[in-house]
């Protein structure tokens, strides 16, 4: 039973997708946040308005959780490099 439960979870964590993007990826000033400023250099198409619907928290600033809910949501992509 252990194993079936172990593997179960194994195949979780393959089949979740993986972000590389992280706050600190787009964080320039260091605040562990992601301003629109920043956000408009990895994404020179972003509306404020876009913007706006990361920011759940409605605080101006994204967080990772947010990032990571916007990416995982399909509401952006990652950036190509």
């Amino acid at each position: 039973m252990r194993r079936a439960a172990v593997g179960t979870f194994m195949a979780a964590l393959i089949a979740a997708p993986a972000f590389a993007l992280t706050v600190s990826d787009v964080d320039t000033d260091g605040d562990s946040q992601i301003s629109f400023t920043e956000m408009a250099v990895k994404y020179p198409d972003l509306t404020e308005e876009a913007f706006g619907a990361v920011d759940t928290s409605g605080d101006t600033l994204v967080d990772e959780a947010e990032l990571a809910a916007a990416l995982e949501s399909g509401m952006i992509e990652e950036p190509a490099e």
